[in-house]
Formats: structure tokens, C-alpha cells, sequence
């Protein structure tokens, strides 16, 4: 697959390449080492998101490359990558252009059920620890010399961030492994890595998550956790939505709990993360509340207010639990 994946991407010279909007490690991880991986094969790269990149992620090599997309620079690319989201309005104002162009757009992601009928060929896993774990695959089989540091640090944090630092159920002997070769090749410090993504924080956002500690609330004898964060909230402290990165994971660790649901005031409506550790397929559900994912990890949206979109979600997930 993966070979076969890689021979038919590099029939074309000037390539797209799409994380998708509000991106995370994993989403800019994956795009800068894929860049990495299609320049050396003597090709060329433009990288795209509507979303400026994470201040935690700017300090990987690359990153000031990715921008804006416009019609007129896009047009000049005859292909395009969509990273780690599995359908073109997961990837912000092109998306048209995207589902209606005639230039081949391929697929690496690890989403649950992709269109795959739309995509000119698919790396696609809904089993894999992360994106970054599949463009690490195409360098398995390019070889792995071809790993240097800038690769090596693309893609520890691209695994690191989407496995809550190797903790979820999707890591696996591979993953390790894979992770085995970035240090052996690309001699990065995972030490080092941690730091530049996790520490540093302000005052202000240790305010903020306590803010959402404080609204946690359980539901459903326990099984089910709700923890909110306001517009007020952010600006009070002198936060962004940046900083809720890896909230929703907190009141899994209550005892009791099964399913995670974070909220936060965004655009005028409410966005909702999900975690559980339980047999409700949150990606099932997060369908019926415009959004998608993965078994155990998704994301929705509701019109709001929160108190609605809170009773609603709640309300959805006991029944999926006393099914």
C-alpha cells in the first residue's frame, strides 16, 4: 500500500499539500515531514492552511512555510495531499475547489470513513497511532536514512501530540519502533521536544485550566464528565484557543469516568472535544452533532448555548451507553 501509495505521488512535480483548519501537532507534523520527504525525491511543495500555525509547533523547521491558500497559487499545483482529516470541508475555504477539481487529490489520514471514492489514491488507517506515524511509513519504505533531524522532529511531535505522549490505546509495538528510528536517525532529544511543546506556559493559561477544572461536572452516576471554558474565560486570562490543547483529557482521569466532553465558545457556536475510554463510538456519535473522528476521540459542534448543547450531548451519550 504505502509503496504503491508513494509511486503514484511522485508522477506530479508541484504538489499541494492541505492539514486541515485549527491544526494540531499531528496535522503540522505530518505536513512539514511530508514536504520534507517529497523535496528530497527532487519535487515541489506548497503548504496550505487557513489557520496560522500552533505557537507551540513554530519552532519546527518549515513551519514559517506554511500559509493562506489562494485560487491563484493553488492553481499552480497539479496535485494535491489532504493530512490528517478525511473530507475537503475539514479543510477550511478551498474545499470546493477541492471537490471539484480535476487534479488528482490524494489522502494520508487516520480518520474513521473517509469518501473513499473521491481521493485518486489513499495511505489511510483508522488503526494507526496517528498521521505522522503513516508519513513515517513512507519514509520505512523509502528508507530510513532518509530521516534527519528536521523529519525526526516533525514527526516525534506529530506522534507524541496525537497519542497524549504515547498514553492512548491506539500505540502500539509499531509505534514505538517507528519512534526508535526518528532518535536513532534523526538524533533529536525527546526531553527537548516535550519542553518546546508543553512548557512555557503562562500564568495565565494555568489560570485558565483551572477555570475548566472548576466546571467539571459528572452525569449518568459518573460515567459521563462535562468541562467548560467561556469567551470571558480566554480573555481574562489572556488566552487562545491554542491553550485548551489536551483539556478534554483531564476528567478521564476521574475515577468512574467513561466519556469526556469539553466545551468552548467558537465562532458564535459551541465546539465540542470527546474522549472516552468506554464501548460508545464517539465518532458515531460526534456524526450527529456535525463532526467526526475516531472510536475513542472526536469532535462536534452545536449551535449552542452551552447549557442546551451540554444537555443534549449528555443525553445522547447515556443512551448510547445503556444500549
Amino acid at each position: 500500500m504505502v509503496k504503491n501509495f508513494s509511486a503514484e505521488l511522485t508522477k506530479y512535480s508541484r504538489i499541494g499539500l492541505f492539514s486541515h483548519i485549527n491544526p494540531d501537532g499531528d496535522a503540522i507534523g505530518s505536513q512539514l515531514a511530508l514536504s520534507f520527504w517529497l523535496e528530497q525525491q527532487g519535487l515541489q511543495t506548497l503548504l496550505f492552511n487557513d489557520d496560522p500555525v500552533p505557537g507551540n509547533m513554530k519552532w519546527l523547521e518549515g513551519s514559517t512555510r506554511v500559509e493562506a491558500p489562494s485560487e491563484a497559487l493553488v492553481r499552480t499545483c497539479d496535485a494535491f495531499v489532504l493530512v490528517d482529516g478525511n473530507h475537503p470541508s475539514r479543510f477550511g475555504n478551498m474545499q470546493h475547489f477541492l471537490q471539484e477539481t480535476d487534479k488528482p487529490v490524494f489522502l494520508i489520514d487516520h480518520h474513521m470513513d473517509p469518501p473513499e471514492s473521491f481521493f485518486h489514491a489513499m495511505l489511510w488507517d483508522p488503526d494507526a497511532s496517528s498521521t505522522a506515524f503513516l508519513v513515517w511509513r513512507i519514509f520505512e519504505e523509502s528508507g530510513l536514512s532518509l530521516i534527519n533531524r528536521s523529519v525526526a522532529e516533525a514527526l516525534y511531535s506529530g506522534i507524541m501530540t496525537d497519542t497524549g505522549s504515547f498514553r492512548f490505546p491506539t500505540v502500539t509495538a509499531g509505534t514505538h519502533e517507528a519512534v526508535a528510528s526518528l532518535l536513532q536517525y534523526g538524533k533529536i532529544r525527546p526531553d527537548e521536544v516535550y519542553s518546546k511543546i508543553y512548557e512555557g506556559k503562562t500564568l495565565g493559561q494555568y489560570q485558565l485550566l483551572g477555570n475548566a477544572l472548576n466546571s467539571i461536572d459528572l452525569h449518568e452516576d459518573g460515567r459521563v464528565a462535562t468541562m467548560v471554558v467561556t469567551q470571558r474565560q480566554l480573555e481574562e486570562t489572556g488566552s487562545t484557543l491554542e491553550d485548551l490543547e489536551g483539556f478534554v483529557n483531564y476528567p478521564l482521569a476521574i475515577e468512574g469516568v467513561l466519556v469526556s466532553v469539553f466545551l468552548y465558545e467558537k465562532n458564535g457556536r459551541i465546539k465540542v472535544s470527546l474522549r472516552g475510554k468506554s464501548r460508545v463510538d464517539l465518532n458515531k456519535l460526534a456524526r450527529s452533532f456535525e463532526g467526526g473522528g475516531h472510536f475513542n476521540a472526536a469532535g462536534a459542534w452545536h449551535p449552542g448555548p452551552v447549557e442546551k448543547a451540554t444537555w443534549e450531548l449528555v443525553a445522547e451519550i447515556s443512551r448510547f451507553l445503556n444500549e
